[in-house]
């Protein structure tokens, strides 16, 4: 069958209608901090050697801590 209206169950099976709708997947912490590093690092390490300075500041560490911290609240 290649309607596509047709669900994925198989034909004559009939699925209860009381069965709760799957749970979505936890988020996976670990890779949102390593995207949210990767993305201030991305932004700031060119400019840092631009500057002609190191790639973190205290400042920058700051930011950094923020973007990671931001990264692993849960949005309400």
């Amino acid at each position: 069958m290649n309607d596509e209206t047709a669900s994925a169950q198989a034909e004559g099976e009939v699925l209860p209608e009381s069965a709760p709708p799957p749970l979505p997947a936890p988020p996976n912490h670990a890779q949102l901090a390593v995207a949210a590093i990767e993305c201030w690092y991305a932004e700031h390490y060119h400019a840092a050697a631009l500057a002609g300075r190191a790639p973190i500041t205290a400042d920058d560490k700051a930011s950094l801590i923020a973007h990671v911290s931001a990264a692993l609240t849960p949005k309400e």
